[in-house]
């Protein structure tokens, strides 16, 4: 049996180097060249959209965007070499998620009004600062978490962020659309499609590094259309700095409780986002999946996630997490080792110091931008059916449904019948309605009545 389960580790890993072999630093080096193509985008894409729902200037803007690859590089650092019982030991590359995204552009216009984006911003920060530690405790409670928090449960969480997170793309690219004249009308058309067609085409390429970097080669394509039509200006507002220091609590940091109440929910499908990110990890790896050092692994990963997530907030920028795209880079280049990762960290912070790399995402034209993060968007949502495909129980697909339709038509009568909204507490309308707090509670409801129990010893 034993020799069976070597066999089939073997089968599923086909490593060049395993966890604690040295590749050296010119293999090395290529390797993380091919994990950073595959996750620099993601990186910058989600905190530039965040930073674009609060309406912050450029320069808060690009300050966001080069800590938020220093602080990747730094908090991948810590979940690669392992300091203390932080970090899982593996490549588990780090950066902004796009579950924040969502929620924050349905709570922006609520405090615009209110207070500054940068007072705004604070309390974000500060309140993700307590989600993290929050997340950091439930490392300890893994097994009790994923009782509550369960495939459908996350797969039916992650499809209603997809749905929300596209409407909001969709309403962005129609603005950029309004009002538009007719040859800018087909210019920004032109850039979506050169776009969209790029990613699609790429991204049904098998076994290759080209296609893990669909997202990126998309963006550079679609930014390439715009500057043949005149539509990108590599010169509009060029930082004077040639080289970005990271500061420490850039931006006072602040709580609110009522943003708490809509990023927990977050930060819990998230965790459990994490945990199977951590878990192909350990299978690619060649890793056990299984047992004690399956379960150290995966403690250590979760709670460094939650301490990523304090250190990004103390230096200005938003919520780590694990990503999933750097388990293809593993299984195409066959390099599992902590050796890559460690380059790959050095990577993300020299990158990070390089102010006009931040600059340059800063001018991606909105045709271009929306028509990537709107595909990223449908594999969000896409992925939450697998999800639920792969893990269906039966009523799987019953809780998905009734999750859905439940959580946005509460929320279309929240947000266009004044008379409900109004009846209701300031904090009960806004909560409810956010499709994705209110689909993911009822989903843990509906779970947990409809799924087969299991016969009793």
């Amino acid at each position: 049996m034993a020799e069976q389960r070597n066999n089939h580790k073997k089968q599923e890993t086909e490593l060049t180097y395993y966890l604690e072999d040295r590749p050296g630093i010119l293999n090395g080096s290529v390797a993380a060249a091919g994990h950073l193509t595959a996750i620099v985008a993601s990186i910058l894409t989600a905190p530039l959209l965040i930073c674009g729902v609060l309406n912050l200037g450029a320069t808060e803007t690009r300050y966001i965007l080069s800590a938020s690859l220093i602080v990747s590089g730094i908090a991948t650092f810590i979940q690669v070499y392992r300091i203390g019982y932080l970090g899982c030991g593996m490549i588990a590359v780090q950066g902004t998620s796009f579950a924040f995204v969502g929620p924050l552009a349905y709570l922006a216009p609520l405090y615009v009004n209110e207070i500054s984006a940068t007072l705004f911003l604070g309390k974000i920060l500060g309140t993700c600062a307590v989600c993290g530690f929050v997340i950091m405790i439930a490392s300890f409670f893994l097994d009790k978490l994923r009782a509550v928090i369960t495939p459908t449960v996350a797969g039916t969480a992650i499809m209603l962020l997809g749905i929300t997170l596209l409407q909001s793309a969709l309403k962005n690219f129609s603005f950029a659309l309004e009002g538009a004249d007719t040859p800018m009308f087909f210019i920004v058309g032109s850039e979506a499609a050169v776009t969209l067609l790029t990613i699609a085409v790429l991204s049904r390429l098998r076994k290759s590094l080209i296609r893990v970097a669909c997202i990126p080669l998309g963006l550079a394509a679609g930014c390439f259309t715009a500057l043949v039509f005149g539509d990108l200006n590599l010169s509009l507002n060029d930082p004077r700095e040639s080289i970005f220091v990271i500061t420490p609590m850039n931006f006072s940091l602040g709580f609110d409780f009522l943003l708490m109440l809509l990023l927990l929910p977050i930060f819990l499908v998230s965790l459990t986002e994490s945990i199977g990110d951590i878990t192909a990890t350990s299978m690619v790896s060649g890793e056990p999946i299984s047992g004690p050092r399956y379960l150290e692994r995966l403690q250590g990963g979760i709670r460094a996630d939650g301490f990523n997530t304090v250190l990004a907030s103390v230096f200005g920028t938003f919520p780590n997490t694990t990503f999933s795209q750097n388990n293809a880079v593993i299984k195409i280049t066959g390099i599992a080792s902590r050796q890559v990762g460690i380059i790959l960290a050095i990577m993300l912070v020299a990158l990070g110091s390089m102010p006009q790399i931040s600059h340059l995402f800063t001018l991606i034209p909105a045709g271009v931008l929306n028509s990537a993060t709107g595909f990223l968007f449908s594999l969000i949502a896409y992925t939450g059916l697998q999800i639920i495909l792969q893990n269906n129980h039966g009523k799987s697909i019953d809780v998905l449904l009734i999750s859905c339709f439940s959580a946005f038509a509460l929320s279309g009568l929240i947000n266009y019948a004044p008379l409900l909204s109004d009846s209701l507490p300031q904090y009960a309308s806004i909560v409810l309605g956010f499709p994705v707090a209110t689909g993911t509670c009822l989903a843990i409801l509906l779970d947990y009545k409809l799924r087969p129990q299991k016969p009793s010893q």
